[in-house]
């Protein structure tokens, strides 16, 4: 088992754990679980390990997309709808 990052660490890594994304966004992990599930949050799983690991930035930006969206009275299957259709382009 790896140490755990420090904030800072963190703060500045290119790739973040589900985690370590928990503590950068707020949100739940479940949450988090779910949007990864549901392929409207991306990841990359390097080698043939179990941890997803999260591009930080564009997982954050992509974070505040679904919450605008939630807050302007989308629905969860709305917005995997929207991210399904859209990569599908």
């Amino acid at each position: 088992m790896s140490r755990r990052r420090s904030l800072e660490v963190v703060m500045q890594a290119e790739l973040v754990t589900v985690s370590e994304l928990v503590q950068l966004s707020g949100m739940r992990y479940s949450t988090l679980k779910y949007y990864t599930e549901t392929g409207i949050l991306p990841f990359i799983q390097i080698d043939m390990g179990l941890v997803r690991r999260y591009p930080r930035l564009h997982a954050l930006e992509r974070l505040e997309e679904i919450r605008s969206m939630k807050d302007n009275g989308m629905t969860i299957q709305q917005i995997v709808d929207h991210y399904l259709s859209e990569s599908a382009e």
